[in-house]
């Protein structure tokens, strides 16, 4: 085939992938389909509406190429098209501070977030509310522009390559970059989902009152369980018209008060009590009662910039969280009746509170907006609430979408599943994404199935599409945004991880090592990978920016790679390793000596690479003349 890829691509001066791309290209027949993951390759080659591939060719979301390559090549089998698959990898995007993540514990800035925070994600499929835990945080300086939507319920600042989730009237996702928005006006595809989650919570009976330890003066038997509905309109009535007696050390109290002066809202809290276990009186302007249990409970929300939903009835379900909803807005909320929605509103002066409400909100399939106001002197949050299914999807016009120039940090989670987040600026919450990881379980599960379909992996030793993170192919030592060099750190603590070792753990009939300064060396694994499927092609891709060189420099930076050792040219074939090249061997510091990301390794640094580079050859010509099988 003469060509797979036109000259059209933006692909930098010197890129590894923009060789092996031409390598691979003289290597595959006319009958060739590509499966292409989010990354350098994809960002340079389809910029929407055009194209630079001259083959079939589907963009798939990250982690996914290969899956989405074994239903290509499930699909030409069904269909008896004789057709060769390959699927190639990629990564993601980032925020701009300012920018807020739903947390379990509440919205925290996105620069502030740690690994050990739990955080609500967005299960694509089922629009479904689910926890998540961070695999890794990304940190790194950007200096270009950044792409702002600016809607009514929808405001958020990130990279142009960040990932964005956009859904069609059926709430079907999809994933464009951040600057393919740039080139909408209106359109069906551009919404933006800001509601109408979906939650499955538990359904209680009973909430038991912790017991305590009775005052002498005033004997009393601890209350037992009490039926949930019932304690969860209460609790909304005291989180929001709510106060507690003060204690004092000559008289004990334990007086609980709920003020209302609106009749309607006095019988519905006087219904409430009457079904509760507990004494109380009326006043003029509210209710009391006089229970140490009760009050002990209640103490830790004592004050109102403390007051909040305690965790243990956040998860509940529904119908019941609308019980807690409808309590709380009562107290300090209100209702507009619309023709076909209803609008809440609901304020308090508790940061946590604010957060508790908009969680239980997106749970019941409202959509939130948050505006703050300052009012005597303190902080005053308003929570506007609407169950109008339409405004749950932003439509994004163009006028809504702009950029300007950003030189800084931008961050991002990367989640452990999921990948879409809450996120919420300047009040309006909204659906986004996560960087994530070219994931290993699809390539994985290709394999295992084996389906006819060849992985090819083109290393560049970091993350270069985000801003140049580390990954689990950066060698030792190595600078990247993620492991920078200073005082107190010196690059990549670890090792390289044997990619091309676990995929021949899969026992498929062939696996290879390639590099771009050995193009036929390359071409010839290329047609074998074709021959021999399932099988994994793993190519070394210099990639100047990241590597801190020359852009001329790309092909003898490769070569020394393999000269040194510290790239090992093989192939293994029905799980048979055989070394393709055994170079006259030089030594790593001639490698790692022309790139700027090894500039700051101290001479034990180089020598310490220079034995694992060595130990590791050493093993493999081991394996290579025991004739082991993997």
């Amino acid at each position: 085939m003469k060509e797979i890829i036109s000259k059209g691509h933006s692909m930098c001066a010197g890129c590894g992938i923009a060789m092996a791309m031409n390598q691979i290209a003289k290597a595959c027949p006319d009958n060739v389909a590509l499966s292409c993951a989010t990354g350098c390759l994809e960002v340079t080659t389809s910029v929407y509406p055009l194209t630079a591939w001259k083959v079939p060719w589907i963009h798939a979301a990250f982690e996914c190429a290969p899956a989405v390559a074994s239903g290509m090549e499930a699909a030409a089998k069904k269909l008896g098209k004789d057709m060769k698959v390959i699927s190639i990898a990629g990564d993601g995007g980032c925020y701009t501070p300012g920018t807020r993540v739903f947390t379990v514990g509440g919205f925290k800035d996105v620069e502030t977030l740690k690994l050990s925070d739990i955080l609500w994600s967005v299960n694509p499929k089922t629009l479904r509310m689910e926890e998540s835990g961070i695999k890794k945080m990304h940190k790194y300086d950007y200096s270009d522009k950044i792409v702002s939507v600016n809607h009514n319920f929808v405001h958020f600042d990130v990279s142009l390559n960040h990932n964005i989730p956009i859904f069609d009237r059926n709430k079907k996702m999809f994933v464009i970059k951040a600057h393919e928005l740039l080139k909408y006006g209106r359109s069906d595809k551009v919404n933006i989902i800001t509601g109408g989650l979906n939650w499955d919570g538990e359904h209680k009976k009973f909430f038991k009152l912790p017991e305590v330890e009775h005052h002498r003066y005033g004997p009393q038997n601890n209350i037992g369980n009490i039926p949930m509905d019932i304690w969860l309109e209460f609790l909304g009535y005291w989180i929001s018209e709510g106060h507690l007696s003060i204690k004092s050390a000559k008289r004990e109290k334990y007086n609980i008060f709920i003020s209302q002066t609106k009749l309607e809202g006095r019988k519905k809290i006087e219904s409430c009590l009457k079904k509760l276990p507990f004494n109380f009186w009326v006043t003029k302007d509210r209710f009391v009662i006089s229970n140490q249990q009760l009050w002990s409970y209640l103490t830790p929300s004592k004050g109102s910039e403390n007051k909040r939903i305690p965790e243990e009835f956040k998860n509940l379900g529904r119908h019941q969280l609308k019980i807690l909803f409808d309590a709380l807005i009562l107290g300090d909320g209100g209702v507009v009746k619309q023709k076909g929605s209803t609008l809440f509103q609901y304020s308090t002066i508790s940061n946590k509170l604010k957060d508790d409400m908009a969680e239980i909100s997106l749970k019941l399939g409202f959509r939130v907006h948050i505006d703050e106001r300052k009012r005597k002197g303190r902080m005053e949050y308003l929570l506007c609430i609407c169950d109008y299914k339409p405004t749950t999807l932003a439509n994004l016009r163009k006028r809504n979408i702009s950029t300007y120039e950003y030189k800084g940090k931008v961050y991002c989670p990367e989640l452990k599943k999921n990948h879409v987040i809450i996120i919420e600026k300047d009040g309006r919450i909204s659906l986004n994404m996560n960087s994530f990881d070219i994931g290993l379980q699809a390539l994985s599960g290709m394999l295992e199935r084996g389906h006819k379909v060849t992985h090819i992996c083109v290393s560049n030793e970091c993350y270069s599409n985000t801003g140049i993170q580390r990954s689990g192919a950066t060698p030792f030592g190595a600078w990247t945004t993620t492991t920078p060099v200073g005082k107190k750190f010196s690059g990549k603590k670890e090792f390289s991880k044997p990619m091309a070792e676990i995929a021949a753990a899969h026992r498929i009939p062939y696996v290879a090592t390639a590099s771009v300064a050995y193009p036929e060396d390359l071409q010839m694994k290329m047609k074998k990978a074709l021959e021999s499927q399932p099988s994994f092609l793993l190519i070394q891709t210099p990639c100047p920016p990241a590597w801190k060189m020359d852009t001329a420099h790309s092909v003898k930076a490769a070569r020394l790679a393999v000269q040194s050792g510290m790239w090992v040219l093989y192939e293994i074939e029905k799980g048979r390793l055989k070394i393709s090249m055994k170079p006259k061997r030089v030594l790593v510091s001639e490698y790692l000596g022309m790139q700027g990301r090894f500039k700051h390794l101290t001479p034990e640094q180089t020598s310490q690479i220079q034995k694992q580079t060595d130990a590791e050859f050493a093993r493999l010509e081991k394996i290579e003349k025991a004739g082991i099988g993997f």
